[in-house]
């Protein structure tokens, strides 16, 4: 059979191989029968035009075919397009209306739109947006909102087949109206659940100078107040601690609170029973989970991070980012020291167990750094461990500190490249004087090391250092010097040197600005432990001093200097000193001392980069400021650091902080 059917494939050869074969036994029939061959020939040439009569006959029918099968698709697609529910429109590329179908006009409240600008049917509509695309070759989405509903424009750009210009194209758009979907979008948003955390973050000190008889009703005040704030937003109030509450709102109410600034909290602190100081709150909220447990996990990590900047403020937490309001109000000192003792001790037992040890700062170590690395190498060295110290970039106290006592710690500070080689694993790796990840010496080694401890008192950022080991973060202390001094006092037999003493004494010194700013109790406590160990205060003074040439330039800086809002002094520089940084935040300190000034700024241009130095009494929280720049610190002492931009740029951007800040 198959066989067979080769066969019949062989035979059905194209028309024109059988023609072929008559015409060549017509020329040879020629040598022997002129006749025949005629005759042969003669039907060689009516088979030829048969077939070829048949073949243009058959095409011509087929093209008429699919002509009118293209009518019939034309109107079909037309009449579709007319009739389509959802609106259609033809522009062409100048923004003029080429052709619409009935539910565009519809929509537009207008029947005769040909010719006219769309632009001026729908003020909504821009064209650009549409040549932007037609340039990148990009498919057309858009959204416009008309006449109280939201469209989805999607379509294409075509060009005739007949043009020859790149210009001559038609945008062809299917308005899709998405309002109800985007209604129901909304109403999903708005009704997710909120965690909320709030926490009376003074409530021991509110209550510890109230008469005992007006305890119960200052209780009651502020609970009140708080009932009230869940009842307003239609939410739900538990209180599971004597100062701790949960909460539970909609995302609605809580863009309501957004709105107004949380006002609530402020209103707060006019509660009034007795009390010689006014409640303040740190709220912690947790949003925009895919659970309630996932938002509560949200809630209490912002309210740490309220906590850790000093309480009085409402940190928001969603999936991406923190969001912060409020905080102007100075960190209030905890008198206890029960905190410091069991840290000592929780770190005394963790050092115990290593056998490798590291500490490190910031970078461009400054003397808090030094005096409190050293502090507790002073510690380490007192539990018979080794420890190395990482300082690579210092700036010229620091400098003057190790010239003195080169001999002493020639073994102990290393650099970044011992410090690379000597991390493992398993290394104890102190950070002090800093918890950001982006400041700290070398980034690299908290990456190695599983055993990290932050010692730090800096108002806590986002890019806080996690998975660690201990925390100990004190936002109201003065200095990681302070906070080490402290831990020293838990430690029996502690070895400190006069040096040592020193060098702490001497951060403690420069970030009190001489025992003015964030200065308590526990600070002159500290101090005075040192003194007893040994201080010399005039050669603490000593290691601040500075030449003549750069004594000129700190007040070159300040003779630049101009006020803004008439409470603020901005001044501007540009590097020409190896130590500009000290130079610059000296500036900042002394333009202090300006009458009626109660911020200051100086910003200097170091080349690679431009750095911000923040100074202020506390009724300006330069911390929020240097924050909206990127930067960070205190609220009375703070910095930032830009790159990729210039110097009147960041002064641009430093007054907008300053307005949004005023306002």
């Amino acid at each position: 059979m198959k066989r067979i059917k080769i066969f019949l494939k062989t035979l059905s050869l194209n028309i024109y191989y059988y023609l072929w074969i008559i015409l060549l036994f017509s020329c040879a029939t020629l040598f022997f029968d002129i006749k025949l061959a005629l005759v042969e020939l003669a039907i060689f040439i009516l088979l030829a035009i048969t077939h070829n009569w048949a073949k243009y006959r058959k095409k011509s029918k087929l093209l008429k075919y699919i002509k009118n099968m293209n009518i019939e698709l034309s109107d079909a697609v037309f009449q579709t397009l007319s009739d389509f529910y959802i609106p259609v429109s033809i522009i062409k590329c100048d923004g003029f209306v080429e052709w619409t179908n009935k539910s565009f006009s519809d929509l537009c409240g207008q029947e005769f739109l040909y010719n006219l600008p769309l632009s001026d049917i729908i003020p909504e509509f821009d064209i650009n947006k549409f040549k932007a695309k037609q340039n990148n070759n990009e498919k057309i989405r858009y959204e416009v909102k008309h006449g109280g509903r939201i469209y989805n424009l999607f379509g294409d750009i075509i060009s005739p087949s007949s043009s020859q210009s790149e210009d001559n194209y038609y945008i062809v758009l299917y308005w899709h109206d998405n309002t109800d979907y985007d209604n129901l979008k909304n109403k999903y948003y708005s009704e997710q659940f909120v965690s909320c955390v709030l926490v009376i973050d003074n409530y021991d000190d509110v209550m510890q100078g109230t008469p005992n008889t007006d305890k119960p009703q200052l209780t009651a005040f502020m609970e009140e107040a708080l009932d009230t704030v869940a009842h307003d937003a239609d939410g739900i109030l538990i209180k599971y601690e004597k100062d701790r509450f949960f909460m539970y709102i909609q995302k609605e109410h809580l863009d309501k609170m957004i709105a107004n600034s949380f006002a609530f909290t402020e209103k707060f602190k006019t509660i009034l029973c007795g009390n010689k100081v006014a409640p303040t709150l740190s709220i912690g909220i947790g949003t925009d989970g895919q659970s309630l447990q996932e938002n509560e996990n949200n809630a209490f990590s912002a309210l740490d991070m309220a906590l850790g900047r000093g309480g009085d403020q409402v940190v928001i937490k969603d999936n991406e980012q923190y969001h912060f309001y409020g905080g102007k109000t100075k960190e209030v000192e905890k008198r206890t020291r029960v905190k410091s003792r069991v840290v000592s001790q929780a770190i005394r037992e963790i050092i115990m167990s290593s056998e490798q040890i590291m500490i490190m700062g910031h970078r461009y170590a400054d003397v808090d750094v030094l005096g409190s690395a050293i502090g507790l190498h002073s510690i380490i060295r007192s539990l018979n461990k080794k420890a190395k110290i990482l300082i690579d970039t210092y700036n010229q106290t620091v400098e003057r500190f190790l010239d003195k006592y080169y001999q002493d710690y020639n073994d102990v500070i290393i650099n970044k490249a011992y410090a690379n080689e000597y991390i493992t694993p398993d290394t104890l790796l102190f950070v002090v004087d800093t918890q950001k990840i982006s400041m700290v010496e070398e980034p690299a080694l908290l990456d190695v090391s599983k055993k990290i401890i932050v010692i730090d008192h800096h108002r806590k950022s986002t890019d806080f250092i996690k998975d660690t080991l201990i925390t100990y973060h004190e936002p109201y202390a003065s200095s990681a010097s302070e906070l080490i001094t402290e831990m020293l006092q838990y430690v029996d037999d502690a070895e400190l040197k006069k040096s040592e003493a020193e060098a702490m004494y001497a951060g403690i010194f420069m970030d009190t600005k001489n025992f003015t700013f964030k200065t308590g109790v526990r600070t002159f406590e500290a101090a005075s432990y040192l003194k007893r160990r040994g201080v010399d205060t005039i050669e603490v003074k000593k290691l601040f001093q500075i030449n003549l040439n750069t004594f000129v330039k700190k007040w070159a800086i300040i003779e630049n200097a101009s006020t803004y809002k008439n409470k603020v002094a901005i001044a501007t520089c540009i590097k020409n000193d190896d130590d500009m940084q000290t130079i610059v935040a000296q500036a900042a300190d002394e333009l202090l001392n300006i009458t009626d000034i109660s911020s200051s700024f100086v910003v200097c241009d170091m080349g690679d980069k431009i750095i911000v130095s923040a100074r202020s009494f506390g009724d300006i929280n330069v911390q929020l400021i240097a924050e909206k720049l990127g930067g960070g610190g205190h609220m009375t002492i703070a910095g930032a650091q830009l790159t990729d931009t210039t110097i009147d740029e960041v002064v641009a951007k430093l007054k907008n902080a300053i307005d949004e800040y005023l306002n």
